[in-house]
């Protein structure tokens, strides 16, 4: 049951990350001017999304036990390959879209800059899936 905190920090941080990321880069790519606002908002929400996701991190650390069997941690751990595999694919579908080129290296850095945010918090659940087994 423990592994299931994971996986629920994993999906709460997630999808608002990547929801804010298509909200914000569709801004970005009609202004590229805005990149300093747009990525403050970004940061905002992110640290905003992201409390709750930490105190689930945190609180299955505090009841973190080994399982009995690894096959235990299958389906915890394909939810958040699954997971981790969409929000690659989502941000990378979301930054060939409709982009002039004068806004393509500024959207191909907060595309990169959104990547890693969004999977820093499934990475350590992956992590702590491995920390689980017996």
């Amino acid at each position: 049951m423990v592994a299931y905190y994971f996986v629920a920090a994993a999906v709460l941080a997630a999808f608002p990350i990547l929801t804010l990321y298509k909200v914000l880069v569709g801004k970005l790519k009609e202004e590229p001017a805005a990149q300093a606002s747009i990525q403050q908002k970004f940061f905002i929400g992110v640290a905003l999304s992201e409390t709750i996701p930490l105190l689930l991190i945190v609180f299955g650390y505090i009841n973190l036990t080994p399982v009995n069997s690894v096959e235990e941690l299958y389906i915890p751990g394909l939810i958040v390959l699954f997971i981790m595999a969409y929000a690659v694919f989502f941000i990378f579908l979301q930054r060939n879209v409709d982009v002039t080129p004068e806004a393509k290296p500024i959207v191909q850095s907060f595309t990169l800059i959104s990547l890693a945010l969004a999977l820093g918090v499934p990475i350590i659940a992956l992590v702590s899936l491995f920390m689980m087994m017996p």
